[in-house]
Formats: structure tokens, C-alpha cells, sequence
């Protein structure tokens, strides 16, 4: 799994594209991208549904991109 993985994710619930293109892996999801409540929820449905990872987007501060998919990472590794 990769940044471009969490990047499709975000897409695919709906946030902008051009913003994404101009995302780092140091962006934060609600700080800089500016996700919402429901966003945050969709997105870690998404991952959940996507990866079959339980990510508890409100655990921390705010997880960045790169951190985030660091989480999804071991998912995608055969077991």
C-alpha cells in the first residue's frame, strides 16, 4: 500500500483532486485537507471496506497521509 492508495480513498469519498495532487505525505487529513466529521467517517469506512484495516481516525491529533498509509502498509503484505 502506498500514498497513492490513501489518495484514491480520499478521491473516491469526494474530496477534491486538485487538491490531492498537491498533497505531501506530511499533510494532515482535517488540518490541511480539512476533513470533517462525516469525511473522517467515510474515509475510515473506506479503509476498512478497501484495505480490511480498522483505523481509528480519532485516536490521535490528526494522522497525516503519510502516516496513514504506514497503517494500511501491513495490510497489503502477504501474510
Amino acid at each position: 500500500m502506498s500514498m497513492n492508495d490513501v489518495l484514491r480513498a480520499l478521491s473516491d469519498i469526494g474530496l477534491d483532486a486538485a487538491l490531492l495532487d498537491e498533497a505531501g505525505p506530511d499533510v494532515r487529513l482535517r488540518a490541511e485537507l480539512g476533513l470533517d466529521s462525516v469525511e473522517t467517517t467515510d474515509l475510515q469506512l473506506e479503509l476498512k471496506k478497501r484495505f480490511g484495516v480498522e483505523i481509528d481516525l480519532w485516536d490521535q491529533e490528526d494522522y497525516t497521509l503519510g502516516r496513514l498509509a504506514e497503517r494500511i502498509a501491513p495490510a497489503g503484505s502477504p501474510s
